[in-house]
């Protein structure tokens, strides 16, 4: 008994495993940065150790969620909506982004004015001999609001080629090179090429644009081994400093300080998108 009791005593104790705490990856943000105030936080509420983990696109951090390989994830609306139903995953805060970037977080269809094109309806119907460009697979308002869209027209267009060109900006200046026929991408670019360049700008039209669209929200994979409710009630009570370090990691929460609750109502109208063929 006392040798049994003197091992056990000497064992050394295993160090839980670490919680996974994710996002997707977008060259215009170093989103490692931006996630370590929040896995610090999960450190804290949990008492275990974290690793940070960076997928490709929104659409794996979505399937990566929905295989239980990721516990908490800042996501996008569109990597949101595709993992929603899949078991476990909970949505848990949303950051408090100012109105007037909501506003601005949407996204348009742009072509070249010269193109004759003037409707999502002129689109689709010729697009087979159209090149279109979006920005990555399951971003929000650099694909899956224009699929929907073209979708609404009665159709799936498909077009002659499809490609992504990696960020919105890259997306804008496929157009402007004349390496694309139609650009989807978010607003922003294009709000700030007519400020900055109002006679380049001209030679673009464009043809449709989203209402606004919420930001994704922090979600949790509800499972006993992840302590889901402390990391909500630290969310809540943080006071700032993991609200505004991931507000700098994607363009519509710019600006927020602070952490909200999800509202379902926000996200309801939104379905996952299949992509365009």
């Amino acid at each position: 008994m006392l040798l049994t009791l003197l091992a056990a005593w000497a064992s050394p104790v295993e160090t839980p495993p670490a919680l996974r705490v994710g996002t997707y990856h977008y060259p215009r943000y170093d989103r490692s940065v931006a996630l370590a105030p929040l896995a610090a936080l999960v450190e804290r509420a949990s008492g275990r150790p974290t690793e940070i983990r960076l997928l490709d696109t929104p659409e794996a951090l979505a399937k990566a969620l929905c295989r239980g390989e990721i516990d908490i994830a800042m996501t996008n609306l569109g990597a949101f909506v595709e993992a929603r139903s899949c078991p476990d995953v909970r949505p848990i805060a949303v950051l408090s982004t100012p109105p007037a970037v909501l506003d601005r977080y949407r996204g348009v269809l742009l072509v070249r004015r010269d193109s004759g094109l003037a409707s999502l309806d002129a689109l689709g119907a010729r697009a087979g001999d159209l090149r279109y460009t979006e920005v990555l697979p399951g971003s929000t308002s650099g694909a899956l609001v224009q699929s929907a869209a073209l979708r609404s027209t009665g159709r799936a267009p498909v077009f002659a080629t499809r490609r992504h060109a990696g960020t919105h900006e890259a997306a804008l200046a496929e157009l402007l090179a004349g390496r694309t026929d139609v650009a989807a991408l978010a607003e922003g670019p294009w709000r700030q090429l007519q400020a900055d360049d109002p006679g380049t700008a001209a030679t673009l039209l464009q043809v449709w644009r989203s209402d606004p669209l919420p930001p994704g929200p922090l979600v949790c994979r509800d499972q006993a081994s992840v302590p889901c409710a402390a990391v909500h009630r630290a969310l809540l009570a943080d006071r700032g400093e993991v609200a505004v370090a991931l507000s700098k990691g994607w363009s519509e929460t710019e600006g927020a300080v602070r952490f909200g609750a999800y509202d379902p109502a926000r996200y309801d109208p939104f379905q996952a998108e299949p992509p365009l063929p």
